[in-house]
């Protein structure tokens, strides 16, 4: 079972609907899920990810689970801890280029635009060699 914590969202809920199509088994954590909308056969379990609290009873058969930093917020480390206790044996966490920076240099997340930040870092794509 695999638990993805930001599972309606913006990478959370295509991530969700792969896992589902190749046939895992996920649990879907949601704040909503009247509304969460995700494909059947995927277990779709209100909680709030910044209170791993709510979490713990559904790390319950879970071997795996997607890190969503946003959803967790500065809950991360419990929620890895609560994890770790309870028999989970893989995390992929959600991360970003300037993960480290400060808000000011993180415009994306005010203005929507999520991407702006790593294209503005990204090197020039190599020069086209000739010979």
């Amino acid at each position: 079972m695999i638990l993805v914590t930001g599972a309606t969202g913006t990478v959370g809920r295509p991530l969700v609907e792969l896992l589902a199509s190749e046939g895992a088994k996920v649990r879907a954590l949601t704040h909503n899920p009247q509304a969460a909308n995700l494909p059947a056969g995927v277990e779709v379990a209100e909680a709030d990810p910044s209170r791993p609290d709510t979490i713990a009873p559904f790390l319950e058969g879970v071997t795996a689970l997607f890190l969503h930093p946003r959803a967790v917020g500065l809950a991360a480390a419990q929620l890895l801890e609560l994890a770790r206790d309870r028999g989970v044996k893989r995390v992929v966490a959600l991360s970003a280029t300037n993960v480290d920076d400060t808000l000011d240099q993180q415009p994306s997340r005010y203005n929507g635009d999520r991407n702006k930040e790593g294209r503005s870092r990204t090197p020039p794509p190599p020069a086209a060699s000739i010979g």
